[in-house]
């Protein structure tokens, strides 16, 4: 479970309460040694599974050797370090040279913790990077790239990678389960929804609120264990190594579509970027599979992304999309929180270049999309394959088989295999790049 370190001498508890407090109302996992307890192998292990590293610089911690050691092992492992002035401590020698370098916030600035806070936050999100895929046209690939390119990701890459299924038609959950599986969970809060309101899973005697369509439910709740939530992807069988999960989705999450209660709507949002914020703690990265609607769940997954996939056939129909896409997230996304935009073809036949695309990756289509579509166009591109066709599961078959990736062999397999590859490769080392 990744989290922010908080390194501190045991003096300066006041203040490492206060940043605690701060860290989990923006529902950002912290660790910190109990009493400033210095058991060196229990407080290394909790650093090298950190996002970054908080170091409380303070008289007494300038003094103290478990501080140091921290301040080691963190430069050591190349930990995003971030230092917190909460006295007129002298910084000398060690200090000096190895935090000091680093140190621009202090709580004697009037937003001093609100910004500490903000720089935390990045250094959480840079550990797991969100990402929607989407298009504002139906059928141009979504639920095949949402499930084939990242579990491809996921077997090149490693990690720990979960899919959330945000659209009410719930395709992606039906590519690994039967639409029995999907609605029983459903049936239980197991699904989506609960990311959205308070359900059975947050409180045993609560109302579902997938029950009251008209209904929406406003109480706060606190996230449940990924266990309560997710299914398992890799379980059964003799599956690869490391964790791919879901989060199911259910036809009900399309009454905030219908919903009219703005207030409300928007304390409902709130809940979900809070939680989805909370889940980056147990992920190396978050994807969500969406409609092909300019709606309010179209809202929350851009708001809670850092990228955008947009697939694309050769057309000019899925450039349309696009260009809706594009002009949605301008629009009505801050831009503090804006994502960045990446459009991969789909589909492409690979006997030789289409002129659409070759006219698209020259700029010809810039004018037309309303942005410069040519440099947001992936380099790779997806190929038109039958291995891709979207399938319902086989009974009794265990739900990471549907993953061309892991899929037989054969059959032209090896091509499209490598493509996946290089495309979430190529995501990936976006992904680095703007980190």
């Amino acid at each position: 479970m990744s989290h922010v370190y908080i390194s501190h001498a045991p003096q300066d508890l006041d203040d490492l309460l206060k940043l605690h407090e701060a860290l989990r109302a923006a529902s950002i996992a912290d660790w910190y040694a109990p009493d400033g307890d210095n058991d060196r192998v229990r407080n290394n292990a909790a650093i090298d599974d950190a996002s970054a590293m908080v170091v409380l610089v303070s008289a007494a911690s300038v003094r103290s050797k478990a501080v140091r050691q921290d301040v080691e092992r963190a430069k050591a492992r190349g930990l995003t370090m971030i230092p917190y002035q909460i006295d007129k401590a002298r910084l000398t020698g060690f200090f000096k040279q190895e935090v000091q370098p680093h140190l621009r916030l202090s709580n004697a600035m009037p937003d001093g913790l609100d910004q500490l806070v903000g720089e935390v936050q990045k250094a959480y999100r840079r550990k797991c990077p969100v990402f929607a895929v989407m298009n504002l046209k139906g059928g141009v690939g979504k639920t095949t790239v949402s499930a084939q390119v990242f579990g491809a990701w996921h077997a090149a890459i490693g990690g720990r990678v979960l899919l959330i299924d945000l659209d009410p038609q719930y395709n992606l959950t039906q590519t690994f389960y039967s639409m029995d599986f999907a609605d029983e969970s459903a049936a239980r809060d197991r699904s989506v929804i609960s990311l959205f309101e308070r359900s059975r899973l947050h409180m045993r005697d609560a109302a579902s609120p997938a029950e009251n369509w008209l209904g929406l439910s406003t109480e706060p709740f606190a996230p449940v264990a990924r266990s309560y939530l997710v299914h398992d992807i890799m379980a059964g069988g003799d599956s690869p190594s490391g964790r791919f999960d879901l989060i199911s989705g259910q036809f009900e999450i399309s009454k905030y579509a219908f919903a009219t209660d703005l207030t409300a709507l928007e304390q409902i949002k709130r809940h979900f970027l809070r939680t989805v914020e909370y889940y980056r703690s147990e992920y190396d990265l978050i994807v969500f599979d969406t409609n092909p609607n300019a709606t309010f769940l179209t809202r929350c997954a851009l708001e809670a992304s850092d990228r955008v996939i947009a697939p694309m056939h050769t057309d000019i129909y899925s450039l349309r999309g696009v260009k809706l896409l594009q002009q949605v997230i301008q629009q009505q996304v801050d831009p503090a929180t804006r994502p960045d935009l990446s459009v991969l073809f789909n589909a492409v036949r690979r006997s030789e270049q289409s002129t659409f695309e070759a006219d698209a990756r020259n700029g010809a289509f810039d004018a037309v999309a309303g942005f410069p579509l040519s440099k947001a166009l992936m380099n790779s591109a997806l190929p038109r394959s039958r291995h891709l066709a979207v399938k319902a599961p086989q009974e009794g078959q265990p739900p990471w088989k549907q993953l061309t990736i892991h899929a037989g062999r054969g059959g032209g397999l090896k091509p499209i295999r490598e493509s996946l590859k290089t495309i979430a490769m190529e995501l990936n080392a976006l992904e680095s790049a703007r980190a």
